[in-house]
């Protein structure tokens, strides 16, 4: 009879075990899937946090660092997995069992993190659109250094706004914009500049609609940004009313920039220094208050990306006009 009794509670143990197991089993692939989850539905919030965007530009000189890295990290990941499922076993410790898992999922946490941070920043160094952006960021970043050393060095009662977008008659039905890369207050100039990101020869005339770009990699075009730049002047000169007229500039940064059939306004970004003292030497005499143009702009700066949504619609719609303008003009009739 003990005997038996024995046998019925080896039972019992066991079936408790396979229950547990299986359910420690069930545990583990479920906290996996649900980790793997995360780690999808956070890339976005994770890749704004680490400026992933702007790191993945280093992937390509890195490569040869950063992708054994990722596949070591991914492989410790499977790994350590690997190694608990086999700990899961079915045996009465199950306190033991889960000891081992929590510490086990603890590891496996960052070597996964790891492997989707670097697999990301691999994905951004491949999209286009986002390393072209990070470019024209990476050259925004260039001209303003430029701007601030001159300011310091030879301009220091001067003002500076960088990234700024201005609205006037905000929430009216004429309501307008002005987005500005950077603005520089002197006591006897307000220059309005414009950076773009191009490499090579630019043929930049400035009454053309396009201009063209020639590179080792082949032809493209990018719109007359002098005119740009001149439209944005224009209605801040028709807003603040200055005493002066406001100086456009177009800041070229690149890999070996050369800018032909150009005025002077139009430049390589490096010698932005200069061309900012040859304005500067051409009128001796202070006529601005640099602090009191800053106040007058202040009062229009606006940060709301509900603001600059609306901006871009009208920038949008603008284009598709000027584009329409373009193309009646350009069409011979008779």
């Amino acid at each position: 009879m003990s005997h038996k009794n024995n046998k019925n509670d080896d039972f019992v143990t066991s079936a408790i075990g396979v229950v547990l197991g299986l359910g420690l089993t069930a545990i583990f692939f479920a906290t996996t899937a649900i980790m793997l989850a995360i780690f999808f539905l956070l890339k976005r919030p994770i890749s704004r946090a680490l400026h992933l965007e702007w790191c993945s530009r280093s992937w390509s000189s890195m490569k040869w660092l950063y992708v054994p890295m990722k596949w070591l990290a991914g492989i410790m990941f499977l790994f350590v997995l690997f190694v608990i499922e086999k700990k899961l076993s079915v045996t009465p410790t199950h306190v033991d069992q889960i000891m081992v898992y929590i510490f086990a999922l603890c590891a496996a946490l960052p070597c996964g993190l790891l492997f989707n941070i670097l697999h990301w920043m691999e994905q951004y160094s491949e999209d286009p659109a986002i390393q072209k952006k990070m470019a024209g960021i990476a050259a925004e970043c260039y001209v303003q250094k430029l701007i601030e050393d001159c300011r310091k060095e030879h301009l220091p009662a001067s003002r500076s706004l960088h990234g700024k977008l201005l609205v006037f008659n905000e929430h009216m039905p004429n309501e307008f914009s002005v987005e500005v890369d950077h603005m520089l207050i002197t006591e006897r100039n307000v220059f309005v500049i414009e950076t773009k990101c191009k490499s090579g020869t630019l043929s930049a005339g400035a009454d053309s609609p396009t201009w063209k770009v020639s590179s080792p990699y082949g032809d493209s075009q990018m719109r007359n940004a002098l005119k740009q730049v001149k439209n944005a002047a224009r209605v801040l000169q028709r807003q603040i009313a200055l005493p002066c007229e406001l100086i456009p500039l177009v800041a070229i940064k690149g890999n070996d920039v050369k800018i032909v059939d150009s005025p002077t306004n139009v430049l390589v970004a490096s010698d932005l220094g200069n061309v900012l003292r040859a304005f500067e030497h051409d009128k001796p005499h202070p006529i601005l208050d640099p602090a009191s143009v800053i106040a007058l702009l202040l009062s229009h700066m606006n940060d709301n990306p509900a603001a600059m949504k609306r901006h871009i619609e009208r920038a949008n719609a603008a284009r598709v006009r000027a584009e329409m303008t373009e193309i009646v003009n350009a069409a011979s009739i008779r």
